[in-house]
């Protein structure tokens, strides 16, 4: 952009301003066109506040997806409403504003080459009529079928994209064509639009000054008559309205922005006296100055049920929030919608056939199963989590875990809230004297070793009569307050590992990990201190447990993943333990899909990261571990999922299979645990909802049925301790006994719509609309070196096979489920088996077919 023409911008995308309290008046949303999709057109959502008088090369399609705006287009002012569409020709001066309601816009730009002429176009359905209709239709049609193909990205979409947009552009030529443009032939107007260029900056500049007609038109050495034609007839409105209208904008920025009086903002603004100021402001805003800034201040209020913000210190943003929109599914009515020629195009599916349509990619599986293997640790069954201690008192979360861990079972497992009020370990005495009572904490410890599991101690959170200061998290309210007594704090660690130390011995405890804390780098949600507070935490309780055994595995700081890309939180905790000699014995921390955003970033809606984000966060983690003195300690990602969310659709379906065995694969060797959140959804963070699938962390929800996930890691168990092949959707495994595993997997990502924070086609009984569209995944399969008979066994899980969310949809979606009908799922939930014996082999071939999202594990055990 040039220096004099900061009003004419290829692209309002990037043309920015703030305004009050760091509110932008264009909040840009998502942008559909990547680098990687090498296409020449723009295409993004955002949420105008108030864009300024400007004009571009490019030409740009409106579609009011929500909401309304006021446009001004070409010397005239239009209101639009949510569905309506508008095209701005290519030079057009125009501005757009915020009417009463909020809304958001999908704006597509591209070159006017495409139209192969200089013609005008005329298309603003605010002003059509019923006969015109469907000329409209077809352009939304178009336009729908565009953001489809770039959403769903698959195979030729970049064809089809550009094929679509020849199709529109033929409909604006042949139906919308009116005339020529005018302000693209003509030489003479490049002159006028630097002008009016000027005219604009200096407004824009000394608008709190007195400007006349007069003052403009000498400037530009024209005579007043001609200076005031040339202005109006250029943005459509008189030069002193023009002028008010601005004043009036820099008022309304100061009146949210600062403290000042109404007479000082109607001085400071250009107005005459305040008589004046409020007429306009009234006229415009439907509300005097004083009225306004109330319903500001109002509106500015914290809402009592939101969760806890982070500190000021801390990088990241809100952490437990997510905000989206379901904002596309207006534009996507028209994908089915028949065009002026009476074709009919029906793109939209999301059931299993969907992925008939889409190519299939095919994959060789070579596997020689005499050939050397590599070891094979299987971290993801060494650590287990549920949501806290006092849920593992319950009947039905025992149950659950019984089952699981008849199943799969692991090694520990991980909860927050041993030390919360509702376990009543602590209270003290009238004189203050500590009293300690374990008697919930044994039942709980009892239970778990009974099931062969030890503790992952998490060392949280505070008792109230410790704490410093009265903030909380969660629905069941742990206290994330410092202790105002550190003595008190060590103490009761102290007396809690000794009690744990009598009751189960030396030789039980010593194997125990013990983690200081959950997420402390995230300051006001998970600790009510500073990060340098939490240093001297850490090292007091280390230094407690230590005392009574330097062998005790003591660790954290079960590290949020924000402050693992957005600052140097755990550097400064890693310099900090070596400056210290403070004992780390391990390091934990924790990752999740959403994008880890800035506390700057206010305005960003929740984003779902590639897949490949969670090998990456931990290659940054092991990177910075590698430059300080440990590098070699253990670690543990105590915490993952696919979302932070604790409702998160997503959660029930099948995707879920290959998103655990797909992470579970790739981390392979870069970690001692990695610990999936959550094995249940008896878990309370949140007020629990009444549906049955509401989309919780866990593996089995409520009643006990087991999802998609909950038989990945059974699947995953099968697997033997050799690796004896690896790659694209498969890994190969052989046991001592020369027996064979092979486990075929199809992950299908989120689609960008969803990843971008659009979440319009999730749905309680729709929830893979959102991702990708892609093909069925062959897998040529050719395994040598066996030898004799073996027994092959296949369990095939995918939508028709075993996915218990899939199955309550096809049993109708009954929002209470009898008991009936939940032993009904229970029995269908789990891969489908079948078993054959082939006799005297050397060697095996077979073709297998995978749905997106399904998942195959075939063994062949030796037969004697």
């Amino acid at each position: 952009m040039e220096k004099d023409e900061p009003h004419c911008i290829s692209s309002y995308l990037h043309h920015i301003i703030r305004n009050g309290k760091g509110a932008r008046d264009i909040r840009y949303l998502y942008e559909f066109i990547q680098h990687q999709d090498d296409l020449p057109i723009k295409l993004f959502v955002n949420s105008v506040k108030h864009i300024h008088f400007h004009w571009h090369k490019e030409i740009e399609i409106i579609y009011v997806l929500q909401g309304s705006i006021v446009m001004y287009l070409d010397q005239r002012q239009y209101t639009l409403h949510q569905d309506d569409i508008i095209v701005v020709n290519s030079m057009s001066v125009h501005k757009i504003e915020r009417t009463s309601e909020d809304n958001v816009l999908l704006t597509l730009q591209f070159g006017p080459e495409w139209l192969d002429s200089n013609a005008f176009i005329h298309c603003n359905s605010s002003t059509q009529t019923e006969d015109n209709r469907s000329k409209y239709d077809a352009i939304r049609h178009n336009l729908a079928k565009m953001v489809y193909e770039i959403n769903k990205k698959a195979n030729g979409f970049r064809s089809y994209t550009l094929g679509c947009l020849q199709m529109l552009c033929g409909y604006l030529l042949r139906y919308f064509s009116s005339g020529t443009n005018e302000a693209v032939v003509s030489d003479t107007k490049s002159y006028d639009y630097k002008r009016l260029n000027r005219v604009l900056q200096y407004v824009d500049q000394h608008f709190n000054q007195k400007i006349t007609l007069q003052t403009m038109a000498d400037q530009e050495h024209l005579s007043l008559h001609y200076f005031s034609h040339f202005f109006s007839d250029k943005i459509g409105i008189p030069f002193q309205k023009y002028l008010t209208l601005v004043r009036l904008e820099k008022a309304q920025a100061e009146l949210a922005n600062t403290t000042k009086s109404i007479t000082e903002i109607a001085l400071d603004c250009g107005f005459a006296n305040v008589k004046l100021f409020n007429k306009y402001f009234k006229e415009k805003y439907n509300s005097t100055p004083s009225a306004y800034r109330e319903a500001l201040a109002l509106s500015d209020q914290p809402d009592p049920d939101r969760k806890p913000l982070t500190y000021e210190e801390s990088s990241s943003g809100d952490y437990y929030e997510t905000d989206t929109i379901q904002a596309m599914s207006s534009l996507y009515r028209y994908l089915h919608v028949d065009t002026e020629e009476g074709m009919k195009t029906t793109l939209h599916s999301s059931g299993p056939s969907a992925a008939s349509a889409a190519a299939s990619t095919v994959v060789g599986v070579k596997v020689q199963a005499n050939g050397t293997g590599a070891p094979f640790d299987k971290h993801w069954n060494v650590v287990t989590t549920a949501g806290r201690a006092v849920e593992g008192l319950r009947e039905d979360w025992r149950r659950h875990f019984r089952k699981m861990q008849q199943r799969f079972p692991f090694q520990y497992i991980r909860f927050h809230g041993i030390f919360n009020d509702e376990m009543m370990v602590y209270s003290e005495a009238a004189d203050g004297t500590p009293i300690y009572n374990w008697s919930y904490v044994d039942k709980l410890y009892d239970e778990l070793l009974q099931q062969s599991i030890r503790p992952f101690v998490e060392l949280g959170f505070m008792p109230s009569l410790l704490r410093r200061s009265n903030e909380t998290v969660f629905w069941w309210k742990g206290s994330i307050s410092p202790p105002k007594e550190q003595a008190k704090w060590d103490a009761l660690v102290q007396a809690f590992i000794r009690h744990c130390l009598n009751r189960y011995g030396w030789q039980e405890v010593s194997q125990w990990y013990f983690e200081v804390w959950n997420e402390p780098d995230l300051s006001g949600v998970c600790w009510a201190g500073t990060k340098e507070e939490y240093f001297s935490f850490y090292a007091s309780t280390v230094q407690a447990i230590k005392s009574i055994s330097p062998e005790f595995k003591v660790g954290g700081p079960a590290l949020g993943y924000g402050s693992l890309w957005n600052d140097t939180w755990m550097e400064e905790f890693l310099a900090y333990c070596h400056e210290n000699k403070v004992p780390l014995d391990f390091f934990s921390f924790h990752v999740y899909s959403e994008y880890p955003f800035l506390k700057g970033e206010t305005d960003r809606l929740t984003t779902i990261m590639p897949r490949s984000f969670y090998m990456e966060s931990v290659d940054r983690l092991t990177a910075k571990l590698s430059a300080t003195p440990y590098r070699d300690v253990e670690l543990f990602m105590t915490e993952w999922n696919f979302s932070l969310y604790d409702r998160n659709l997503v959660h029930d379906t099948m995707f879920m299979a290959p998103f655990v065995i797909y992470h579970a694969l790739t981390t392979i060797g870069s970690m001692k645990g990695l610990a999936y959140w959550s094995f249940t959804d008896v878990f309370e963070e949140s007020v629990v909802p009444p549906a049955h699938f509401y989309g919780g962390f866990g593996l089995v929800n409520r009643d006990g049925l087991k999802k998609p996930s909950y038989y990945a890691f059974q699947l995953l168990h099968k697997l033997g301790d050799q690796i004896v092949a690896h790659g694209d959707g498969y890994i190969a495994t052989r046991r001592g006994d020369g027996s064979i595993q092979l486990l075929l997997y199809h992950y299908v990502h989120v689609d960008q719509l969803f990843a971008s924070g659009d979440w319009s086609e999730l749905s309680d009984t729709n929830r893979y609309a959102v991702f990708e569209e892609k093909g069925h995944k062959e897998f040529h399969i050719h395994i040598d070196g066996l030898a004799g008979s073996y027994k092959v066994t296949s369990y095939l899980l995918d939508r028709e096979h075993g996915s218990v969310f899939d199955e309550w949809v096809r049993l109708g979606a009954p929002d209470f489920l009898s008991d009936e009908e939940l032993q009904y799922l229970d029995a269908r939930s789990g891969p489908a088996m079948k078993a054959q014996i082939i006799h005297d082999v050397q060697n095996w071939q077979q073709e297998v077919t995978l749905s997106p999202h399904g998942v195959l594990l075939l063994t062949f055990d030796k037969q004697y």
